[in-house]
């Protein structure tokens, strides 16, 4: 009787819950007709320059959401545990996991690490006050989803409606791939009315210009452009074939540096060690990666940008790419990957798989030493004076408020 019961009320029960999860989705819209302008709009609170003094700032990426049900229940690792002996009832854990996880997944509801986000939030607020810095420079993927106005309401609640960050520090953003700055119906719309900065532009310091773009049109993850646009686009902006007598946007501003320092804000790595190591090998996130990277990195390489500047693996990483200037002068990039700002941290790579990709630049033509990469949520302080920027990496711990850990402390002289 109760199994014939049953039987007629599963269509129903699972009807409803189909029903309920395609009422409670969000949807994709634009920013400006869901909420007011008090709302959505960050004030732009960094002045347009050039600027009368060097900087201190925080950088810090990769502050987006996570899915539960890719955390808590899809990674190998969670069902590779000790605690799968341990505890008769883990598997049911998972299994919870996985089931929430997956309805929030298909209701585009990404809130998973909130806790983390808000703990390192407060830390870079904190440090931020106190050092009185004169921004910050968010690397990219804010939000989960930019084309959906309910991640950026999340974004905004946090940093902005319950908390004063953007409201009294300038925050400028580096765009992420999350942001789906390539989307013209609402990724690059919602974008620009939340921030009021181009997707391209430069600061200008007395001993150092600080180049920020969007690297979404040399890695286009989300495959939003074909392929002979983004071609075009990458000559437009980043850099030109050196048989073009004509100047791309980058270089043409890296020319007309006369700076001891040159730094460049992108969200990709051009060089990384963890889970975005093949990107640059995708033929679907665009053409030519490879000889593009070579080209992006000649260009830095020519007019000695010193740092640049990363998130999108998600942890901390440290690398040095050295080259011949000149004939016989070494020189130096440090690629700093800082994307430990409150997304689910990835697991770091092996010495295995490190020796590996070393392999792998070197027969790129890239003479390439990893310095470090740590699994932590953290952000980097940087301070610029006339003949050094100096670089502290601080970790972020549920003490964050009694204390932090310095990771790394390092300088860069000027060449």
């Amino acid at each position: 009787m109760k199994t014939n019961l049953y039987t007629k009320l599963l269509p129903g029960i699972f009807s409803f819950f189909i029903i309920t999860v395609a009422i409670s989705c969000s949807q994709k819209g634009l920013v400006s007709e869901k909420f007011s302008n008090e709302m959505y709009s960050v004030p732009k609170l960094m002045p347009d320059g050039p600027y009368s003094k060097n900087p201190t700032f925080i950088i810090y990426g990769d502050t987006r959401p996570g899915y539960r049900v890719l955390e808590k229940f899809i990674k190998r690792k969670n069902w590779y545990t000790r605690k799968m002996l341990l505890f008769p009832f883990y598997e049911l854990y998972l299994l919870s996991n996985g089931l929430i996880g997956g309805i929030n997944y298909l209701r585009k509801d990404s809130n998973y690490n909130h806790e983390k986000r808000i703990m390192v939030r407060d830390a870079v607020y904190n440090e931020a006050r106190q050092s009185q810095v004169d921004f910050i420079l968010n690397m990219g993927d804010l939000v989960n989803d930019g084309r959906y106005p309910d991640h950026w309401r999340r974004f905004l609640v946090d940093n902005k409606i319950k908390h004063s960050l953007l409201n009294e520090i300038p925050y400028i953003p580096t765009l992420g791939s999350h942001e789906y700055p390539n989307d013209k119906t609402y990724g690059i719309k919602n974008l620009n009315t939340v921030f009021k900065y181009p997707r391209f532009f430069v600061m200008e310091f007395p001993d150092a210009d600080l180049f920020v773009i969007d690297s979404n049109i040399i890695l286009d993850q989300k495959q939003l452009i074909d392929d002979e646009t983004q071609d075009n686009l990458f000559d437009k902006w980043i850099v030109l074939n050196e048989e073009s007598n004509e100047l791309s946007w980058l270089e043409n501003k890296l020319a007309a540096s006369n700076k001891a320092f040159k730094i460049v804000s992108m969200h990709h790595p051009p060089i990384s060690f963890g889970k975005h190591h093949n990107d640059w090998d995708r033929a679907d996130y665009g053409r030519d990666l490879p000889e593009k990277r070579k080209r992006l990195l000649k260009l830095f390489q020519k007019y000695g940008v010193q740092i640049v500047l990363s998130s999108h693996e998600h942890y901390y990483e440290h690398n040095i790419l050295r080259y011949t200037k000149d004939g016989n002068t070494i020189s130096e990039i440090h690629l700093i990957i800082s994307g430990g700002g409150g997304v689910p941290l990835r697991d770091k790579s092996n010495s295995e798989k490190i020796q590996e990709y070393l392999e792998y630049y070197r027969n790129e033509g890239l003479d390439v030493f990893h310095v470090k990469n740590e699994e932590i949520y953290h952000y980097c302080f940087v301070s610029i004076n006339d003949d050094q920027i100096k670089i502290d990496v601080k970790e972020v711990t549920e003490e964050a408020e009694k204390s932090l850990g310095f990771r790394e402390s390092y300088i860069v002289y000027k060449q």
